[in-house]
């Protein structure tokens, strides 16, 4: 079986989808950019994670996949194609550990997520030993996104500043002059930053939670 997914949210929504397959007896077999293929299976007899490693060196996750096939854990690698800046195949990821800035296409290009699948063995596939520490996997997830964002508001001050009033978006419009300019870099930014910005403030808000959660159980 072939499925077609987006998600908003690469992490949890994915995390909930796949199980929600594998309560259905569906298997993941092979993971693509934009589909997912599935082989049938008992019903909920495999559980699924996902986690973030984008912010790892090439090294780092080469020990860490290792580490997952001595604890039997299979593992399909995702890509998450936001934050960083490229040349050819080279990326330059500036949100990442030291080791990690830049990335290469045999490296950790598109394989910024790992989505980890194992028996059921009917306890819940946990995979931070803390709330604090899922609180700080999702900071690091978050800051791609933070970059991102910078850049664009960088970008679009930039264009506002050096764009002619004759040319831009807003050139379809009755609007010319500063307030044409500023129509332009408005919708500019929507284009470009609105899936970002809703996962920002999405990762803002789920890591604002855990933390006061943790607060309270101390």
């Amino acid at each position: 079986m072939r499925k077609f997914k987006l998600f908003l949210d690469p992490i949890e929504e994915q995390t909930v989808w796949l199980n929600k397959q594998a309560e259905k007896g569906r298997k993941l077999a092979k993971v693509g950019k934009l589909f997912y293929e599935f082989e049938p299976c008992k019903q909920g007899e495999y559980q699924y994670a996902v986690i973030y490693i984008g912010n790892k060196s090439n090294q780092e996750r080469l020990e860490y996949e290792r580490f997952l096939k001595e604890m039997n854990i299979t593992f399909y690698e995702k890509a998450v194609d936001l934050g960083h800046f490229s040349i050819g195949k080279i990326k330059y990821r500036p949100f990442a550990d030291k080791g990690g800035k830049f990335a290469t296409s045999g490296g950790m290009i598109n394989r910024e997520l790992l989505i980890l699948e194992k028996k059921n063995d009917g306890k819940p596939f946990t995979i931070y030993n803390s709330i604090l520490d899922k609180a700080e996997a999702l900071k690091e997830y978050r800051k791609p996104y933070s970059y991102y964002l910078v850049f664009l508001l960088v970008f679009n001050i930039y264009f506002y500043l050096t764009s002619k009033s004759g040319f831009s978006f807003a050139s379809f419009t009755s609007l010319s002059g500063d307030w044409g300019k500023i129509l332009s870099a408005l919708i500019l930014f929507i284009a470009l930053g609105t899936i970002p910005l809703i996962r920002w403030i999405a990762l803002t808000s789920k890591i604002a939670r855990l933390e006061k959660e943790a607060e309270v159980h101390e």
